[in-house]
């Protein structure tokens, strides 16, 4: 019952989601992204992106939604909060992580949970969006903490997952600020804003490397400027 709604109703609610997510953005941004017809001839692959700001998640699943359906995960308390938990249980959102108090045993079984599901998922052809840093940027530069494993632990799990990477430039905090002349007609002197979008596969991740080497190498992918 829950997949033939998540076929019909869901399907319905994603779209009306869609059409209202994609006007906003082509309302105050300007956005264009390379290489995204390369999801269709990629099933099941495992998107590692840059997490430049609050817009990453609603922005790539929408700009991708056309080419194919995006899985995201979320962290929990996201998922979990009231004013937003229905459009992300819609979209198929995965929430990651587990409250801090809860006791290791359980906060081990939870992380289970959320990686099998995630295979799951690749191995019936949908993308997952996966942001390996975990967190928005708080600096210019993308930082994992040597204790995220998450997508080192995918990999080693499944050698053969395809994997992209995807960059966002224009878009946060510590990026460049372009605009162009969208508004200028009722005197807004900035209009909207330029975001490049790059999707790329990549296939120099060794997952049999340990953990730290791992990160370091994903970590410098996430930081190569958008050409």
């Amino acid at each position: 019952m829950k997949r033939f709604l998540d076929a019909t109703v869901g399907r319905w609610l994603r779209h009306f989601f869609f059409v209202l997510v994609r006007t906003y953005y082509a309302l105050f941004y300007n956005v264009s992204c390379a290489n995204k017809h390369l999801l269709q001839n990629a099933p099941g692959t495992l998107i590692l992106a840059t997490h430049v700001s609050r817009h990453d998640g609603p922005l790539i699943t929408s700009i991708l939604y056309t080419t194919t359906r995006i899985r995201p995960t979320v962290h929990w308390d996201e998922y979990h909060n009231w004013a937003q938990w229905f459009p992300l249980y819609v979209a198929g959102a995965i929430p990651m992580s587990s409250p801090k108090s809860w006791p290791p045993e359980q906060r081990q079984e939870r992380k289970a949970q959320t990686l099998a599901k995630i295979h799951n998922l690749l191995e019936n052809d949908c993308a997952v969006l996966l942001f390996p840093a975990g967190k928005v940027r708080r600096q210019p530069e993308e930082i994992i903490a040597p204790y995220l494993s998450g997508v080192h632990e995918i990999l080693r799990a499944n050698p053969d997952t395809p994997v992209m990477l995807l960059r966002t430039d224009g878009l946060g905090t510590y990026q460049r600020k372009i605009y162009d002349g969208f508004w200028s007609f009722i005197g807004v002197k900035n209009g909207r804003r330029h975001v490049a979008m790059d999707l790329r596969p990549i296939h120099d991740l060794d997952p049999q490397s340990d953990l730290e080497t791992f990160n370091k190498k994903l970590e410098a992918l996430l930081n190569t400027e958008i050409a």
